[in-house]
């Protein structure tokens, strides 16, 4: 896997970014490298190379020994999640690091006027630890405090069995973790958990982009967790589940808190093949999603992208918009010429006003965190292409906004587009000189 040199900017940092959760692994420095040392001792360099969306952004990580992650996604460093001004990275070192062969280090990455880079000494040393366990398992972060005192909170959540969890909680101020055991009974399973989200307060949300998200106040004295079900999937993508090899739910979902105004959005893509399904709900057709009426357990080519929103506590979906891909169009000659150029030339005007994207492989959409109708989707013109692109949708005007390459490039043929992206504001805390 490889990067072009930099990523277009435009005059000051992006509010925020789409960011690749595979680092870079090359001697890059910036405005925002930040420096520290391995458990090993040996001296390690993180830089944030920002982008405004679509355009994806990257960290390059420089450190002796240390080597991007394969075609299987082991190794290398990873983003493991963003929230604020902080980041949280894994580090694969050589032969496993001075502590144990399946273990990882992990930095603290603060973005800023001085940005810093942390090792996480306690992250091992206390024996209550779930990171030597749960090294590919979705954890989340908050900042907390305040006055030049700040500290962190990290939160795993282990799935112990069916409907039962238990929480793993490290505040920086106490340099230990301490946990919790619960019981939601065997029909509230969100085996696996695929992401987590920050939903305002101290509360975190541990996804399962096809059932729905666990939720829980990881500063309360007694912390209790309560579910929030997401939309049942679209007819075609519950048809997927049952393939001997289903699609990654990132492919054709997300969801993001957004900081506008608290609520909870939901954006799924649904390639609509042309062959006979089982009679399934089709939830499209609905405006108002109540959660009393979701399923709590089970599992309940063109695209159709319908986000839909709902508030932390108010216990029900709102429709948003519903658009086909051949409504979609490239109105602007600009857009238009890129997506020509996606296309491999076409004879005809630019201005072409009846230009979509139908022509596109599409998958792994995205939401801004901020708000807004526009849905950022990765796109390739053949599923050998090793050229990706991404695109940005407007759903209130069914327009292209914008088409912009993706800096990754040689990665993996076998993989159609890959599906490593958080959306985070951590650019918002760059330095602006």
């Amino acid at each position: 896997m490889s990067r072009s040199s930099g990523s277009p900017r435009v005059a000051g940092p992006p509010a925020w970014i789409i960011l690749d959760t595979e680092a870079v692994i090359a001697d890059r420095r910036n405005a925002t490298t930040a420096s520290a040392r391995t458990s090993t001792g040996e001296d390690i360099q993180v830089t944030l190379f920002a982008a405004d969306p679509p355009r994806d952004s990257y960290f390059c990580v420089h450190c002796p020994g240390v080597v991007e992650a394969d075609e299987d996604g082991a190794g290398g460093v990873k983003i493991r999640c963003s929230h604020g001004d902080l980041a949280l990275l894994s580090v694969k070192l050589p032969g496993g690091g001075a502590r144990h062969a399946n273990t990882s280090d992990y930095f603290i990455y603060k973005a800023g006027l001085r940005p810093s880079l942390l090792l996480l000494q306690d992250i091992f040393d206390d024996p209550y630890s779930p990171m030597p366990l749960n090294d590919d398992a979705p954890i989340g972060i908050l900042p907390y405090g305040g006055g030049g005192d700040e500290h962190f909170i990290l939160a795993a959540l282990r799935i112990v069995d069916k409907g039962t969890y238990k929480i793993y909680v490290f505040r920086s101020d106490r340099g230990a973790w301490a946990s919790a055991m619960f019981d939601l009974g065997s029909e509230v399973c969100l085996e696996p958990l695929e992401k987590v989200i920050a939903l305002g307060g101290s509360e975190l949300g541990w996804v399962n982009l096809r059932k729905g998200i666990l939720v829980c106040d990881v500063l309360g004295e007694t912390p209790e967790l309560r579910f929030i079900p997401l939309p049942k999937l679209l007819p075609t993508n519950q048809y997927n589940l049952w393939r001997q090899r289903p699609r990654y739910p990132r492919e054709y979902r997300d969801v993001v808190v957004s900081g506008a105004d608290g609520s909870i959005r939901c954006v799924e893509m649904e390639h609509q093949v042309r062959r006979v399904l089982p009679e399934m709900p089709d939830v499209s057709g609905a405006d108002v999603l109540f959660d009393s009426d979701l399923p709590v357990g089970g599992y309940s080519y063109d695209d159709t992208p319908p986000p839909v929103q709902t508030a932390a506590t108010s216990g029900w979906w709102r429709k948003e918009h519903l658009v086909h891909v051949d409504d979609i169009l490239a109105s602007d000659p600009d857009h238009a010429s890129l997506l020509r150029e996606m296309l491999a030339g076409d004879d005809q005007d630019g201005s072409d006003p009846a230009l979509t994207l139908a022509s596109l492989l599409m998958d792994v959409p995205s939401l801004s965190v901020d708000g807004g109708d526009v849905v950022y989707i990765m796109a390739k013109v053949g599923d050998m292409d090793t050229k990706t692109w991404s695109v940005a949708v407007d759903m209130e005007r069914q327009a292209l906004v914008e088409v912009a390459p993706v800096s990754v490039e040689g990665y993996d043929h076998y993989i159609i587009i890959r599906s490593n992206y958080l959306s985070c504001v951590l650019s918002r805390y760059l330095q602006t000189d």
